[in-house]
């Protein structure tokens, strides 16, 4: 056996070992689509990270960390727990995901939102400042207004605003009615709606 030969084994045994240390100090994690995070606004370090994704079951999950996780940072006792976001029953197998932190008019820290699409192809939310947090059950969840998605289409984004006299939550999507184009719906926070409005000339 010659040199470069038994370097490859040496290293290939040494990769193996950092694999099975790294998996023993790891939270286990079984996305079946996107994976999305946003900061954790209302904590004291700036790298606290809420983590979104869909496992095997069908569930949207919640993670929270402390801080960035090269910095350190482990799961955050308050959250974790309650992992599970949104049931299955309320979420469509394989949806995209989008996610926004808020910040309100006044600066202050006013929740992370998360948008999936439905079984019945309309865009759902979940609203961390709400109770409850998700369904037709939260007065200001974007699942009230039976938006309709293009079967099919997997775009999806979110993006928050702080424009006085209110704050803005926009969500980009595929429309059922206007699959030739991107429709946002927008929450206006000073009159509590929701809107539609298709991408301009």
């Amino acid at each position: 056996m010659n040199l470069s030969t038994v370097l490859k084994i040496v290293f290939s045994a040494i990769a193996l070992v950092a694999s099975a240390e790294a998996a023993a100090n790891s939270f286990p994690v079984q996305a079946v689509g996107d994976i999305v995070a946003v900061r954790s606004e209302n904590s004291k370090s700036v790298g606290a990270t809420h983590v979104f994704f869909q496992d095997r079951s069908g569930v949207i999950n919640r993670l929270c960390t402390t801080d960035a996780f090269v910095r350190g940072g482990t799961q955050d006792p308050e959250c974790t727990p309650q992992r599970n976001a949104v049931p299955a029953d309320e979420v469509l197998f394989g949806t995209p995901l989008a996610a926004v932190t808020l910040t309100g008019p006044n600066g202050g820290f006013a929740g992370n939102h998360a948008y999936f699409i439905k079984p019945d192809f309309t865009l759902g939310e979940y609203n961390h400042s709400s109770s409850p947090k998700f369904g037709t059950g939260c007065t200001t969840c974007i699942d009230n207004e039976k938006f309709q998605v293009q079967p099919g289409s997997t775009a999806l984004y979110a993006i928050a605003t702080t424009e006085k006299p209110a704050f803005q939550l926009r969500v980009g999507f595929v429309s059922a009615a206007s699959p030739g184009t991107v429709t946002e719906a927008t929450y206006n926070a000073n009159t509590q709606k929701w809107s539609l409005a298709t991408m301009p000339n």
